[in-house]
């Protein structure tokens, strides 16, 4: 319940000139305050009572403890606030207090005492106990560890223990905590629950509209959903909020990469480089980048090496790196970096997807279809279209046309057109293009683009 704007409230020559009814007792004696705090007695001694203005605006903004007096039940508009400084033990003077009067142009300030006498202290506290930083700080210690626990668990994968105890987080919270919404958000986005996410990192930007991490964390959901615009307003806002932060700008980097701004993209990679020598994530972004759009595997080995030095454990890279040494012809260094990201616990979706187009190119059929089968039990599996393309291959190549025809229609349903122009000029499928099953999702998709 600290006030805003106090100087702007308070003007303490003003107050002087006023006398009004108070609950407060009399000011002790230049003695009495000499010997209980004698490294004030020089003031005192200098500007007597008018001496403890700083006083009255820290206790407002920094009160230990809130009574709302209640003293006029006849007349509700009249509402009298205590604000009191524990300068001694929590329940012991000396103790400063500010007596506010509520009224429709705000905060006014009554009178305000400096507490020598325990007595006077006790006579104080009365009415409602509205605020108490001891036991404030107490619950927030509280929300801290549920939040800590919550992380923990989500690091886990535990993620409906996660959930459970980062909403018991925000129930406890006395007040919105940015920082508490941003975490749930990151964990329901882990769950799957894509809206719910969205709505927490919203909510986190409006408690704290100067932290760049839920900005951050919206403009990565509207990348991997291509809505390109949405996340080059959450992106740039981040960046803007913290142009420093390397994660922040090698993801905007990898946006402009999406949008065919390469230009602008290198630019930020540069400044990100720059700033974080040690982040393979820009490393990572130019590899990609220099595999799948540029079509340069030998120029993405390059950034590949440089940045799984730094982050050998990386699997998006290393699913990449493997594909690229696949493209050169490199199958026995690709066999290795497989082995290595067989044993990586536990696999991201990308990167079963990248197994099985991996074992499906190098022949291993029912290792390929055996990722397949894991890929299908995740709630969002990547890129579900190519990924039911590559089981379609297998099935073909194995022949299988019946479950070919089967999960190539499962495609069909996800990618549309896309998938069959690729199935058309694919030699494996030239047996399934004969069929009328394939000739009818040929038609259903055409239909689909006209519409």
């Amino acid at each position: 319940m600290a006030t805003k704007d106090i100087d702007n409230t308070i003007d303490f020559r003003d107050y002087f000139s006023r006398s009004r009814h108070t609950s407060l007792p009399s000011f002790p004696d230049s003695k009495t305050i000499g010997t209980l705090l004698p490294e004030i007695s020089g003031t005192i001694e200098k500007f007597g009572k008018s001496g403890f203005g700083p006083w009255i605006a820290f206790t407002l903004e920094n009160p230990d403890e809130i009574w709302d007096l209640m003293n006029f039940p006849d007349d509700p508009d009249h509402k009298v606030l205590l604000y009191l400084s524990l300068f001694g033990d929590a329940d012991d003077v000396p103790a400063f207090c500010v007596e506010v009067n509520w009224i429709d142009e705000g905060l006014v300030v009554n009178n305000f005492v400096l507490l020598t006498d325990p007595k006077k202290l006790d006579a104080l506290r009365t009415g409602n106990l509205v605020f108490n930083a001891r036991k404030e700080w107490e619950r927030e210690k509280l929300v801290r560890s549920l939040n800590d626990a919550a992380l923990m668990k989500y690091d886990e994968d535990l993620l409906e223990e996660a959930r459970a105890l980062i909403d018991q987080a925000i129930r406890l919270s006395s007040v919105g905590r940015a920082y508490l919404f941003n975490n749930r958000g990151l964990i329901c986005w882990k769950l799957g629950l894509i809206e719910q996410a969205k709505q927490d990192f919203l909510d986190s930007i409006n408690l704290d509209g100067d932290n760049g991490d839920p900005f951050f964390n919206l403009g990565l959901i509207y990348l991997d959903n291509s809505n390109y615009p949405k996340a080059l307003h959450y992106l740039g806002k981040a960046v803007e909020i913290d142009p420093d932060d390397s994660q922040f700008l090698a993801e905007l980097g990898h946006l402009y990469l999406e949008m065919d701004g390469e230009k602008d993209a290198l630019t930020l990679f540069e400044k990100a480089f720059k700033n974080d020598p040690d982040d393979a994530q820009v490393d990572f972004h130019l590899g990609h980048y220099f595999l799948y759009k540029k079509r340069e595997p030998r120029r993405a080995l390059r950034y590949y090496n440089r940045g799984l030095k730094k982050d050998p454990s990386d699997q998006f890279a290393l699913a990449d790196y493997a594909v690229a040494h696949l493209i050169l012809g490199n199958k026995k260094k690709t066999l290795q970096i497989h082995k290595i990201i067989e044993d990586a616990k536990p696999l991201a979706p990308y990167t079963v997807s990248r197994l099985v187009y991996l074992n499906l190119q190098m022949g291993q059929y029912d290792i390929a279809l055996k990722y397949y089968e894991r890929a299908l039990v995740e709630k969002e599996p990547f890129e579900p279209e190519w990924l039911h393309y590559n089981a379609a291959l297998i099935y073909a190549r194995t022949g299988r046309y019946k479950q070919a025809l089967a999960v190539l229609d499962l495609a069909v349903q996800v990618g549309g057109a896309a998938v069959i122009e690729k199935a058309l000029s694919d030699a494996a499928l030239q047996r399934l293009k004969k069929t009328p099953l394939f000739r009818r999702l040929v038609k259903i998709s055409n239909k689909r683009q006209d519409g």
